[in-house]
């Protein structure tokens, strides 16, 4: 997950292509255009805004600042982030998808995280689990690991005779995310059986027992170093016969990624997966990964008195999402396509780009 702060931020060859021709277009200009267009250059507004997070994701918030500390200099009004550390007070916050504490004038997607299900199984840490076995082993209809289920789904490992510990407490948002990804394959995840609380409070999960396993946000289990279940898509590759998993991994994340889809309902943008969406890869000419499609926002919220000030410090923070300032901290970027509806929403009110028309 480790991405470069400094990557060159790609600009749609489409826009590129037709900017000379924006001149002759009848306004207003659509706002992901205005958004790819307003990020060839930064928008300054003078003054300080306060940005929080939820605890775990506090390092981005300190990346953000150092960042903006370099960029509005020069001629360019002098705009800065100061991470406060307090949501309460915050102008601008970060956080987990339901945690957001003030009165919000905007809100958009800022990247998102995925549900993971580690566990604790000595001698074991590459273990698949088909979806409809997953959900009976967290419903408790499975109750050992070396229950002919679980081994169906990996037939070449040797599972002990131990108990399977089911940890009631899970993270809610990782909880939801699961209940959805397991749903569209058909199997159901009955959450009732869970306390769902927030690891996003920069706590440390508690050691897992022998034989158990929790569910808890990728971004949590991989500063912890904990070993993870892989989903078992009972597939095969078409053309290498192997068969097809969806991991917790930066490619399948990635696909999951392009199929989510935007909505906008007035100042709130929102995002949610559509399995329907082929995905794509990360690199151009290769084959997408199997989508790792448990996965639910981390949510951007522009708080209090609307000011430009505000608008442009956001603008800002969502133009270091492109550059991998997440990466830091195990979340997933925006699919461009998000990214840029999500800038458009917040620049609102900001100068638009000046765009030279081209010479007959």
């Amino acid at each position: 997950m480790k991405i470069g702060l400094l990557r060159k931020i790609q600009v749609v060859v489409g826009v590129v292509l037709c900017a000379g021709m924006l001149a002759a277009c009848d306004p207003p200009m659509p706002p992901e255009l205005l958004a790819q267009l307003a990020e060839k250059t930064y928008t300054c507004v003078e003054g300080n805004v306060n940005v929080a997070s939820d605890q775990s994701n506090s390092m981005v918030v300190d990346t953000l600042a150092e960042s903006l500390a370099t960029s509005c200099v020069d001629s360019l009004p002098a705009m800065t982030i100061t991470n406060t550390g307090d949501l309460a007070t915050a102008d601008v916050q970060i956080t987990s998808s339901n945690a957001s504490v003030c009165k919000a004038f905007a809100s958009v997607p800022y990247g998102f995280d995925a549900a993971d299900v580690a566990y604790n199984v000595e001698g074991t840490d590459s273990l698949n689990l088909g979806y409809k076995t997953l959900a009976k082993v967290l419903n408790g209809e499975i109750t050992n690991w070396n229950d002919p289920a679980i081994a169906k789904d990996n037939p070449e490992l040797t599972l002990p005779d131990l108990p399977i510990v089911v940890r009631v407490e899970a993270d809610a948002n990782s909880l939801e995310a699961l209940k959805l990804a397991l749903g569209y394959q058909g199997a159901k995840l009955d959450v009732s059986k869970f306390t769902g609380i927030n690891l996003f409070d920069g706590s440390v999960p508690a050691e897992l027992g022998a034989g158990e396993l929790a569910v808890l946000p990728n971004s949590v289990a991989v500063t912890n170093g904990l070993t993870v279940l892989g989903l078992n898509t009972g597939k095969k590759d078409s053309e290498t016969g192997e068969r097809l998993f969806a991991l917790p991994s930066e490619e399948s994340l990635y696909a999951a990624g392009t199929q989510l889809v935007a909505k906008t309902s007035g100042s709130t943008l929102t995002m949610a997966l559509d399995p329907k969406v082929e995905a794509k890869p990360m690199f151009e000419g290769e084959k997408a990964a199997v989508p790792y499609q448990a996965i639910f926002p981390i949510t951007l919220t522009l708080c209090g008195e609307d000011t430009l000030l505000k608008r442009a410090a956001a603008a800002f923070m969502l133009r270091l999402d492109s550059q991998g300032a997440l990466g830091y901290l195990n979340i997933s970027q925006l699919p461009e396509t998000v990214r840029y509806s999500a800038v458009g929403l917040v620049r609102k009110g900001l100068p638009i780009p000046k765009v030279t028309k081209k010479s007959e």
